[in-house]
């Protein structure tokens, strides 16, 4: 188990930790648990100024004094299922069960780092982005595909703050690229773009966007429309994988990840 330490540090522990998670998902795109793994590893100072920005807004500060726990509420699919049809509630339950996903099993897999006791706001928040994770899919119309994943990469860079965000999607274009798939820079700065002229989404008191349609939630919160893109699946990433000299020289100078859990 590794060590606790205050956030708003980087430690060379966590650098390490941070390679070995991504030469598990060079090794294997499934591996999106390890995507939180080196994110968490190298979040470094931003987790804190973004703490700052949520607390001063009104809104923000009452859910993380409150300690709202919004795993539970996108776990209840019975509530979920008795909202009204187009609401956000009713598209991220369809999301989710198209997918066979569900709030408590993303979170738990995407961060094994995140402390679930909310025992003050900042957990709270931590634990919060875990959370939301799939809404942004949902308000965005990303799929679950790797290009999708992409794109959410690039939207919490922008939202979130941390480079470690942005690093790992630049990583994954050229090793896109060695297999012909160039649309990601597109994808990756478009992502970028809709998140800067979103709200802060973290500060959002989501439990009570639920019910609400989903296209007033977009113009309320300033996303923009979702934009067609072309899908990359898992098993493509794969395959690309097998065949790129890129991707077989980066697999050789990152160490593996000890961790065999897979997610999606």
């Amino acid at each position: 188990m590794r060590t606790e330490k205050q956030p708003g540090t980087v430690s060379f522990e966590d650098v390490a930790h941070a390679l070995r998670a991504l030469g598990g998902i060079v090794r294997d795109p499934n591996r999106t648990d390890l995507i939180g793994e080196f994110i968490g590893s190298l979040t470094g100072p931003s987790a804190l100024q973004l703490f700052d920005a949520v607390y001063a807004d009104p809104v923000g500060r009452v859910i993380l004094d409150e300690g709202r726990d919004l795993r539970a509420a996108l776990g209840d699919r019975a509530a979920l299922a008795a909202m009204p049809e187009g609401s956000l509630g009713r598209a991220y339950l369809e999301w989710t069960a198209h997918r066979d996903f569900s709030a408590e099993g993303i979170a738990a897999a995407i961060s094994n780092r995140v402390d679930r006791q909310l025992d003050g706001p900042f957990p709270t928040m931590a634990a919060r982005i875990v959370d939301m994770h799939d809404l942004w899919h949902v308000l965005n119309d990303w799929d679950s595909d790797i290009h999708g994943e992409l794109h959410l990469l690039g939207y919490s860079y922008a939202q979130l703050g941390g480079y470690a965000w942005l690093a790992l999607g630049l990583l994954a274009l050229p090793l896109l690229a060695s297999g012909g798939r160039f649309e990601g820079v597109g994808y990756l700065r478009n992502a970028i773009d809709r998140g800067r002229r979103a709200k802060l989404l973290v500060a959002v008191d989501w439990e009570g966007m639920l019910p609400l349609p989903l296209d007033d939630v977009r113009r309320h919160l300033q996303v923009d429309e979702p934009v067609p893109y072309r899908k990359l699946t898992f098993a493509e990433a794969e395959r690309i994988g097998a065949d790129s000299v890129v991707v077989r020289f980066v697999q050789s100078i990152l160490p593996a990840s000890g961790a065999t859990a897979k997610t999606r």
